[in-house]
């Protein structure tokens, strides 16, 4: 990939924005000046300031991120050599890590899906790769509701145990069925492969055939299918005071109300932070149509 350096006015660009963001009394803004004045021909998008509370052990207290493109590798490593060091290659990312004057010099590129041999990132993950394991069965999350990965295609009441566990010890939740849809019902299996791309630490998943070299049977476990209970602090029933978790909408308000779990009560009283009737109706639509 070329590089690409920023022309003469954007560089008086770049050095407008880190004075405008950039702070004085750190040591970023002399930094970012210094890199511009020194490397005028290296790439050169943007700068980024950083800095932590706590950092660890010989590491800087405030950081200058360079921006030099998404995909741009060579970038970061002219940048790394000019700064008298060499790129930390993890997989498919390029990783600029150094320290100039007192200030952490950053910046990051990764070759492109495309561009990267795939096939070769194909892997088999351990206990190491996943977010928690039960009884021997590897399990991570994916997605933004909950959901489940399982390798393998272990039994039904074995992902259920295993789902219960996750959100009970790692979300502090109960996970209930949705109007009658049932748990196991969210339950699907196939085959992908493990792809450590970009890196090995920040994989992905690959939806393969059964046949598919280095694919694996996986189980997928929707679990944004069920409803998820707080198992913190239970409300009591106010007509029979048990302990109650139970949650749902009223039939004809459309309010999210608590249930008493007790056959011969089953009173419903309002919930004190219950979502409005339209976005109950939403609730629904969508339990609805997970029930189709």
């Amino acid at each position: 990939m070329p590089l690409s350096p920023p022309a003469p006015e954007r560089i008086q660009l770049l050095l407008a924005q880190l004075e405008r963001y950039g702070s004085r009394e750190n040591g970023q803004l002399a930094v970012g000046r210094r890199l511009l004045q020194e490397h005028p021909d290296l790439p050169l998008t943007g700068f980024a300031i950083s800095s932590s509370m706590c950092p660890e052990p010989g590491r800087p207290l405030h950081s200058l991120i360079l921006r030099v493109g998404e995909h741009d590798t060579d970038g970061i490593t002219a940048w790394a050599r000019a700064l008298g060091t060499e790129p930390v290659i993890d997989g498919a990312r390029y990783r600029l890590d150094t320290i100039l004057d007192g200030i952490g010099i950053w910046g990051s590129a990764t070759i492109p899906e495309d561009a990267y041999d795939m096939d070769q990132a194909v892997f088999v993950p351990s206990g190491d790769d996943v977010s928690f394991t039960h009884r021997g069965l590897l399990a991570t999350e994916f997605g933004e509701d909950g959901d489940l990965l399982f390798s393998g295609h272990p039994p039904v009441r074995e992902v259920l145990a295993a789902t219960s566990v996750y959100y009970r010890h790692t979300c502090g939740q109960r996970l209930r069925p949705l109007d009658g849809h049932a748990l196991a019902d969210s339950i699907t299996r196939g085959w992908c492969r493990f792809v450590a791309y970009p890196t090995r630490t920040d994989w992905r998943i690959r939806r393969a055939s059964e046949d598919t070299p280095g694919a694996l049977p996986v189980t997928w476990m929707y679990a944004q299918d069920g409803h998820t209970q707080d198992i913190g602090d239970p409300v009591r029933c106010p007509a029979c005071a048990r302990p109650s978790r139970g949650l749902d909408y009223h039939s004809e308000t459309g309010q999210r109300v608590h249930v008493c779990p007790s056959p011969a009560c089953r009173h419903q009283w309002p919930v004190d932070d219950a979502p409005s009737p339209a976005a109950a109706e939403q609730h629904q639509e969508h339990a609805a149509l997970a029930v189709r």
